[in-house]
Protein backbone atom coordinates (compact mmCIF):
# COMPACT_ATOMS: atom_id res chain seq x y z
CA UNK A 1 0.00 0.00 0.00
CA UNK A 2 2.74 2.60 1.27
CA UNK A 3 4.77 1.76 -2.32
CA UNK A 4 1.32 2.08 -4.60
CA UNK A 5 1.03 5.73 -2.55
CA UNK A 6 4.44 6.86 -2.94
CA UNK A 7 4.04 5.81 -7.05
CA UNK A 8 0.88 7.70 -7.13
CA UNK A 9 2.59 10.84 -5.18
CA UNK A 10 5.61 10.63 -7.80
CA UNK A 11 3.12 10.20 -10.57
CA UNK A 12 1.28 13.23 -9.64
CA UNK A 13 4.12 15.67 -9.01
CA UNK A 14 5.34 14.75 -13.01
CA UNK A 15 2.22 15.21 -14.39
CA UNK A 16 2.11 18.71 -12.12
CA UNK A 17 5.48 19.39 -13.74
CA UNK A 18 4.42 18.82 -17.17
CA UNK A 19 1.26 20.78 -16.94
CA UNK A 20 3.28 23.99 -15.54
CA UNK A 21 5.65 23.49 -18.84
CA UNK A 22 2.59 23.06 -21.38
CA UNK A 23 0.75 26.11 -19.88
CA UNK A 24 4.06 28.56 -19.21
CA UNK A 25 4.54 30.60 -22.48
CA UNK A 26 7.50 30.18 -24.12
CA UNK A 27 9.14 33.67 -25.37
CA UNK A 28 10.43 33.19 -28.85
CA UNK A 29 14.20 33.40 -29.63
CA UNK A 30 15.12 37.34 -30.37
CA UNK A 31 16.07 37.41 -33.91
CA UNK A 32 19.79 39.15 -34.51
CA UNK A 33 20.23 41.02 -37.50
CA UNK A 34 23.28 41.88 -38.85
CA UNK A 35 23.54 45.32 -40.23
CA UNK A 36 26.29 46.42 -42.11
CA UNK A 37 28.31 48.92 -41.14
CA UNK A 38 27.98 51.52 -43.75
CA UNK A 39 30.79 53.56 -45.71
CA UNK A 40 29.73 57.35 -46.27
CA UNK A 41 31.53 58.85 -49.28
CA UNK A 42 33.06 61.80 -48.66
CA UNK A 43 34.86 63.04 -51.14
CA UNK A 44 33.61 65.83 -53.75
CA UNK A 45 32.67 65.42 -57.15
CA UNK A 46 35.95 66.55 -58.25
CA UNK A 47 37.86 64.61 -55.93
CA UNK A 48 36.17 61.42 -57.02
CA UNK A 49 36.95 62.40 -61.08
CA UNK A 50 40.34 62.53 -59.88
CA UNK A 51 40.60 59.31 -58.06
CA UNK A 52 39.01 57.31 -61.07
CA UNK A 53 41.71 58.75 -63.03
CA UNK A 54 39.40 59.61 -66.10
CA UNK A 55 36.97 62.18 -67.55
CA UNK A 56 34.44 60.75 -68.92
CA UNK A 57 32.46 63.15 -71.61
CA UNK A 58 30.38 62.80 -74.92
CA UNK A 59 30.16 66.02 -77.62
CA UNK A 60 27.97 66.78 -80.69
CA UNK A 61 28.43 67.40 -84.55
CA UNK A 62 31.57 65.06 -84.93
CA UNK A 63 32.52 67.65 -88.09
CA UNK A 64 34.20 70.22 -85.82
CA UNK A 65 33.82 69.00 -81.98
CA UNK A 66 35.61 65.60 -81.97
CA UNK A 67 37.22 63.29 -84.92
CA UNK A 68 40.67 62.48 -86.27
CA UNK A 69 42.63 64.69 -88.37
CA UNK A 70 45.50 62.43 -90.35
CA UNK A 71 45.48 59.69 -87.35
CA UNK A 72 45.30 62.59 -84.41
CA UNK A 73 42.38 63.05 -82.66
CA UNK A 74 40.80 66.62 -83.16
CA UNK A 75 38.15 69.14 -82.80
CA UNK A 76 36.93 72.33 -81.20
CA UNK A 77 35.73 70.94 -78.08
CA UNK A 78 38.12 68.01 -77.85
CA UNK A 79 40.97 70.55 -77.46
CA UNK A 80 39.08 72.30 -74.87
CA UNK A 81 38.07 68.96 -73.06
CA UNK A 82 41.89 67.72 -73.52
CA UNK A 83 43.40 71.11 -72.10
CA UNK A 84 40.91 70.86 -68.85
CA UNK A 85 41.42 66.73 -68.34
CA UNK A 86 45.45 67.94 -68.27
CA UNK A 87 44.71 70.70 -65.80
CA UNK A 88 42.92 67.62 -63.41
CA UNK A 89 45.73 65.16 -63.99
CA UNK A 90 43.07 62.35 -65.13
CA UNK A 91 42.41 60.64 -68.88
CA UNK A 92 39.98 62.43 -71.13
CA UNK A 93 37.53 59.55 -72.41
CA UNK A 94 35.55 61.48 -75.30
CA UNK A 95 33.03 59.79 -77.75
CA UNK A 96 30.48 60.91 -80.05
CA UNK A 97 26.68 61.76 -79.79
CA UNK A 98 23.97 64.28 -81.80
CA UNK A 99 21.12 63.03 -79.86
CA UNK A 100 20.82 65.83 -76.94
CA UNK A 101 18.00 63.31 -74.86
CA UNK A 102 20.45 60.87 -74.90
CA UNK A 103 23.61 62.31 -73.60
CA UNK A 104 21.50 64.19 -70.94
CA UNK A 105 19.50 61.33 -69.70
CA UNK A 106 23.60 59.57 -69.45
CA UNK A 107 24.36 62.11 -67.31
CA UNK A 108 21.51 61.63 -65.31
CA UNK A 109 22.40 58.58 -64.71
CA UNK A 110 26.12 59.31 -63.76
CA UNK A 111 27.25 57.39 -66.70
CA UNK A 112 29.22 60.47 -68.34
CA UNK A 113 30.49 63.05 -66.20
CA UNK A 114 30.08 66.22 -68.86
CA UNK A 115 28.31 66.74 -72.19
CA UNK A 116 30.06 69.42 -74.40
CA UNK A 117 28.13 70.51 -76.99
CA UNK A 118 27.14 73.24 -80.21
CA UNK A 119 23.48 74.09 -80.28
CA UNK A 120 21.51 75.85 -82.35
CA UNK A 121 19.03 75.46 -79.27
CA UNK A 122 19.56 74.09 -75.51
CA UNK A 123 16.72 73.79 -72.57
CA UNK A 124 17.44 71.43 -70.22
CA UNK A 125 15.48 70.76 -66.70
CA UNK A 126 16.84 72.07 -63.30
CA UNK A 127 18.33 68.41 -62.58
CA UNK A 128 21.32 70.07 -64.97
CA UNK A 129 24.01 72.73 -64.95
CA UNK A 130 24.87 74.68 -68.19
CA UNK A 131 28.37 76.43 -68.29
CA UNK A 132 28.56 78.80 -71.40
CA UNK A 133 31.56 78.31 -73.48
CA UNK A 134 32.02 81.65 -74.86
CA UNK A 135 33.68 81.73 -78.44
CA UNK A 136 35.79 84.86 -79.90
CA UNK A 137 33.22 86.13 -81.65
CA UNK A 138 29.07 86.61 -81.84
CA UNK A 139 27.67 83.80 -83.14
CA UNK A 140 24.39 82.16 -83.19
CA UNK A 141 25.41 79.08 -82.17
CA UNK A 142 25.17 78.28 -78.21
CA UNK A 143 28.18 76.77 -77.12
CA UNK A 144 28.13 75.02 -73.44
CA UNK A 145 29.31 72.26 -71.28
CA UNK A 146 26.54 70.16 -69.52
CA UNK A 147 26.99 68.63 -66.13
CA UNK A 148 24.60 67.12 -63.73
CA UNK A 149 23.54 69.66 -60.73
CA UNK A 150 24.93 67.76 -57.55
CA UNK A 151 22.97 69.86 -54.95
CA UNK A 152 25.32 71.17 -52.23
CA UNK A 153 28.61 69.51 -53.89
CA UNK A 154 29.85 72.44 -56.48
CA UNK A 155 33.11 71.24 -56.92
CA UNK A 156 32.97 70.36 -60.17
CA UNK A 157 31.46 73.42 -61.78
CA UNK A 158 33.80 75.16 -59.68
CA UNK A 159 36.50 73.56 -61.26
CA UNK A 160 35.61 74.09 -64.63
CA UNK A 161 34.69 77.50 -64.25
CA UNK A 162 38.20 78.65 -62.80
CA UNK A 163 39.76 76.54 -65.88
CA UNK A 164 37.79 78.41 -68.05
CA UNK A 165 38.53 81.59 -66.43
CA UNK A 166 42.59 81.13 -66.74
CA UNK A 167 41.91 79.06 -69.87
CA UNK A 168 43.96 81.92 -73.02
CA UNK A 169 41.46 83.77 -75.35
CA UNK A 170 44.46 83.48 -77.60
CA UNK A 171 43.69 79.59 -77.13
CA UNK A 172 39.86 80.15 -77.44
CA UNK A 173 40.11 81.93 -80.50
CA UNK A 174 42.63 79.41 -82.10
CA UNK A 175 40.51 76.47 -81.35
CA UNK A 176 37.44 78.63 -82.32
CA UNK A 177 38.70 79.49 -85.86
CA UNK A 178 40.47 76.14 -86.81
CA UNK A 179 37.01 74.24 -86.17
CA UNK A 180 33.94 76.92 -86.93
CA UNK A 181 35.75 79.55 -89.04
CA UNK A 182 36.66 77.74 -92.42
CA UNK A 183 40.25 77.71 -91.92
CA UNK A 184 42.27 74.94 -92.14
CA UNK A 185 41.75 72.16 -90.83
CA UNK A 186 38.56 72.30 -91.22
CA UNK A 187 38.40 72.70 -95.05
CA UNK A 188 41.55 69.98 -95.30
CA UNK A 189 40.31 66.58 -97.11
CA UNK A 190 42.47 64.87 -94.57
CA UNK A 191 40.15 66.85 -91.60
CA UNK A 192 36.83 66.13 -93.70
CA UNK A 193 37.52 62.64 -94.03
CA UNK A 194 35.36 60.66 -91.51
CA UNK A 195 35.76 57.25 -92.03
CA UNK A 196 39.34 56.15 -91.89
CA UNK A 197 42.56 56.58 -90.00
CA UNK A 198 45.14 56.72 -92.48
CA UNK A 199 45.63 55.80 -96.25
CA UNK A 200 46.92 52.23 -94.69
CA UNK A 201 43.56 51.19 -93.44
CA UNK A 202 43.12 48.50 -95.28
CA UNK A 203 46.52 47.08 -95.28
CA UNK A 204 46.27 47.53 -91.13
CA UNK A 205 43.19 45.83 -90.90
CA UNK A 206 44.25 42.67 -92.95
CA UNK A 207 47.21 42.30 -91.12
CA UNK A 208 45.63 42.62 -87.47
CA UNK A 209 42.51 40.09 -88.65
CA UNK A 210 45.37 37.44 -89.90
CA UNK A 211 46.72 37.72 -86.04
CA UNK A 212 44.06 38.22 -84.08
CA UNK A 213 45.20 41.97 -83.28
CA UNK A 214 42.57 44.94 -83.28
CA UNK A 215 43.38 47.13 -85.94
CA UNK A 216 42.98 50.13 -84.25
CA UNK A 217 45.55 49.35 -81.63
CA UNK A 218 47.98 48.57 -84.57
CA UNK A 219 47.03 52.16 -86.07
CA UNK A 220 47.72 53.51 -82.80
CA UNK A 221 51.32 51.57 -82.44
CA UNK A 222 51.83 53.36 -86.16
CA UNK A 223 51.43 56.67 -85.40
CA UNK A 224 53.18 56.81 -82.51
CA UNK A 225 55.93 55.19 -84.06
CA UNK A 226 56.25 57.30 -87.66
CA UNK A 227 52.60 59.33 -88.36
CA UNK A 228 52.27 56.48 -91.24
CA UNK A 229 55.41 57.75 -92.67
CA UNK A 230 56.80 54.42 -94.40
CA UNK A 231 60.13 55.68 -95.14
CA UNK A 232 60.81 57.71 -91.99
CA UNK A 233 64.21 56.61 -90.68
CA UNK A 234 65.38 57.83 -86.92
CA UNK A 235 68.60 58.86 -85.62
CA UNK A 236 68.84 55.76 -84.16
CA UNK A 237 68.62 53.77 -87.25
CA UNK A 238 64.76 52.57 -86.90
CA UNK A 239 62.91 52.64 -90.46
CA UNK A 240 59.38 52.57 -91.21
CA UNK A 241 56.11 52.47 -90.37
CA UNK A 242 56.47 50.64 -87.28
CA UNK A 243 60.40 51.51 -86.53
CA UNK A 244 62.34 48.61 -86.62
CA UNK A 245 65.35 48.43 -85.69
CA UNK A 246 67.91 47.20 -88.07
CA UNK A 247 69.17 44.00 -86.04
CA UNK A 248 65.05 43.33 -86.20
CA UNK A 249 64.44 43.86 -90.20
CA UNK A 250 67.68 41.78 -90.71
CA UNK A 251 66.20 39.32 -88.47
CA UNK A 252 62.41 39.44 -90.28
CA UNK A 253 64.03 39.52 -93.47
CA UNK A 254 62.87 43.12 -93.83
CA UNK A 255 65.68 45.92 -95.98
CA UNK A 256 64.97 49.24 -96.41
CA UNK A 257 63.19 49.16 -100.02
CA UNK A 258 60.78 46.16 -98.57
CA UNK A 259 57.19 47.51 -98.80
CA UNK A 260 54.46 48.25 -96.15
CA UNK A 261 53.28 45.17 -96.37
CA UNK A 262 56.38 43.38 -95.46
CA UNK A 263 56.89 46.29 -92.88
CA UNK A 264 53.05 45.53 -91.41
CA UNK A 265 53.98 41.47 -90.95
CA UNK A 266 57.31 41.91 -89.40
CA UNK A 267 56.53 44.46 -86.68
CA UNK A 268 53.32 42.67 -86.18
CA UNK A 269 55.77 39.06 -85.78
CA UNK A 270 57.79 41.45 -83.00
CA UNK A 271 54.48 42.12 -80.79
CA UNK A 272 53.54 38.50 -81.69
CA UNK A 273 56.75 37.33 -80.01
CA UNK A 274 56.83 39.28 -77.20
CA UNK A 275 53.07 38.25 -76.47
CA UNK A 276 54.29 34.62 -75.99
CA UNK A 277 57.51 35.70 -74.20
CA UNK A 278 55.84 37.41 -71.26
CA UNK A 279 54.79 34.97 -68.08
CA UNK A 280 51.73 33.31 -68.25
CA UNK A 281 51.17 35.17 -64.92
CA UNK A 282 49.87 38.24 -66.53
CA UNK A 283 46.10 37.29 -67.42
CA UNK A 284 44.46 40.66 -68.05
CA UNK A 285 43.85 41.19 -71.46
CA UNK A 286 44.54 44.89 -70.98
CA UNK A 287 47.35 44.82 -68.88
CA UNK A 288 48.76 42.32 -71.51
CA UNK A 289 48.41 44.54 -73.79
CA UNK A 290 50.18 47.21 -72.01
CA UNK A 291 53.35 44.96 -71.24
CA UNK A 292 53.57 44.13 -74.89
CA UNK A 293 53.42 47.81 -75.73
CA UNK A 294 56.43 48.44 -73.32
CA UNK A 295 58.55 45.49 -74.61
CA UNK A 296 57.62 46.20 -77.93
CA UNK A 297 59.25 50.02 -77.29
CA UNK A 298 61.62 49.47 -74.68
CA UNK A 299 62.60 45.40 -74.99
CA UNK A 300 61.77 42.73 -72.79
CA UNK A 301 64.54 42.52 -70.86
CA UNK A 302 63.67 46.47 -69.74
CA UNK A 303 60.34 44.93 -68.84
CA UNK A 304 61.50 41.72 -66.95
CA UNK A 305 63.48 44.17 -64.78
CA UNK A 306 60.99 46.84 -64.45
CA UNK A 307 58.36 43.69 -63.18
CA UNK A 308 61.49 42.78 -60.49
CA UNK A 309 61.95 46.37 -58.87
CA UNK A 310 58.14 46.18 -58.74
CA UNK A 311 57.77 43.43 -57.11
CA UNK A 312 60.39 44.25 -54.42
CA UNK A 313 58.94 47.50 -53.94
CA UNK A 314 55.55 45.59 -53.20
CA UNK A 315 53.79 46.03 -56.30
CA UNK A 316 51.59 43.64 -58.58
CA UNK A 317 54.59 42.97 -60.85
CA UNK A 318 51.22 41.33 -63.54
CA UNK A 319 49.93 44.88 -63.55
CA UNK A 320 51.18 47.76 -65.86
CA UNK A 321 48.89 50.35 -64.30
CA UNK A 322 49.90 52.35 -61.52
CA UNK A 323 51.78 49.19 -60.70
CA UNK A 324 54.99 48.10 -62.70
CA UNK A 325 54.65 51.58 -65.28
CA UNK A 326 56.07 53.25 -62.38
CA UNK A 327 59.35 51.20 -62.46
CA UNK A 328 60.10 51.86 -65.77
CA UNK A 329 61.41 54.98 -67.77
CA UNK A 330 59.53 58.00 -68.76
CA UNK A 331 59.93 57.33 -72.40
CA UNK A 332 58.20 53.62 -72.14
CA UNK A 333 55.72 54.89 -69.69
CA UNK A 334 54.31 58.03 -71.84
CA UNK A 335 54.62 55.32 -75.03
CA UNK A 336 52.27 53.05 -72.99
CA UNK A 337 50.49 55.46 -72.11
CA UNK A 338 49.96 57.65 -75.37
CA UNK A 339 49.24 54.17 -77.73
CA UNK A 340 46.64 53.41 -75.44
CA UNK A 341 44.80 56.64 -75.08
CA UNK A 342 44.64 57.17 -79.00
CA UNK A 343 43.73 53.77 -79.44
CA UNK A 344 40.56 54.53 -77.16
CA UNK A 345 39.57 57.43 -79.43
CA UNK A 346 40.10 55.18 -82.18
CA UNK A 347 37.29 52.89 -80.87
CA UNK A 348 35.05 55.89 -80.40
CA UNK A 349 35.14 57.19 -83.70
CA UNK A 350 36.33 54.01 -86.01
CA UNK A 351 34.28 51.12 -86.62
Amino acid sequence: MKSFLHFFLCLSCILAMVSCQSTTPVEPEEEVVEVEEQIVDTLSATERLEENGTLVAITNNRLVNFRLYDGHPAGFHFELLDDFSELLGVDLQLSVNDSLEECLNLLKERKIDLFAGSFDTLAVDSCFIVIPIEPPVKTESIFAWVILDRDADTSFQTAIQEWLDDFKASQMRKAYYRYHHGSKPRNDPAFLSTDHISHYDNLIKAEAEKNGWDWRLLASIIYQESHFKPNLMSERGAFGLMQLMPVTMQKYGISYDSPVEAQLAAGVKVLNRFNCDLPESITDSIERINFILASYNAGMGHVLKARHRAGKRGKDPDIWTDNVEYHTTKQTYFFVREVTKRYSYYKNLIE
